[in-house]
């Protein structure tokens, strides 16, 4: 991380510290036993006891902010300065700001006990998928963010297209998963998140076929 705190990581504590401040203040209505996984149609399905199920988001959000922002110290340094070049506090932000969203869903889903929380879960979902479609071209091959692969992590070149085209088929797989979501098809929209997210790396492997490695 920077010396200087850049906005991204502001936003990123201020979304911990207010999910927490929330959490705590709810923690007394919460019920013994709170709902932590859900199925493909958003149905509960797991529950675990009030004093860890009622933290369990905010602490995951917390270890997968500090992972991305400071995990790349650890790397080599030709690959920390490419790390450090991409938006990683952004995407950083946007993995917080997922994790505090459906923090909150899960917390409505406790206090009230809806039938389903699908279509939340796919709004959700689906809003993410594009913000990350966004900021997917603007990230520099490295090993730490982004579709890593054999291929794309060998070329810049393969990267840069590879990424480029990622972008393109996130923001269509999110719009098509909240299309899928308003019209009542909520599950269908995972399949088309999973997808979207696999076309890509299927895509640098026929790249890498065209394209020589890089050193």
């Amino acid at each position: 991380m920077k010396a200087k705190i850049e906005t991204s990581d502001s936003v990123s504590l201020a979304l911990i510290a207010g999910s927490t401040a929330l959490t705590a203040a709810l923690f007394p209505r919460l019920p013994a036993q709170v709902p932590t996984h859900f199925d493909i149609h958003g149905v509960a399905n797991d529950w675990m006891p009030r004093s860890i199920g009622a933290w369990l988001l905010p602490l995951t959000a917390i270890g997968l902010w500090a992972l991305l922002r400071l995990g790349p110290r650890l790397l080599p340094r030709e690959w920390r300065i490419r790390t450090q070049a991409s938006p990683t506090g952004v995407v950083a932000a946007l993995v917080v700001a997922l994790m505090s969203i459906l923090h909150c869903v899960v917390l409505y889903a406790a206090l009230t006990t809806p039938p389903s929380i699908g279509t939340a879960l796919s709004l959700v979902l689906g809003g993410f998928w594009i913000a990350l479609g966004v900021i997917l071209p603007r990230v520099r091959r490295n090993p730490w963010i982004g579709v890593r692969t054999p291929w794309t992590l060998s070329s810049d070149e393969n990267w840069a297209r590879t990424h480029r085209f990622a972008g393109l088929t996130f923001c269509v797989g999110g719009l098509v998963a909240l299309l899928c979501t308003v019209t009542g098809a909520a599950a269908f929209s995972i399949a088309v998140i999973l997808t979207s997210a696999l076309v890509p790396a299927l895509y640098s492997f026929l790249l890498a076929r065209r394209l020589p490695p890089e050193a």
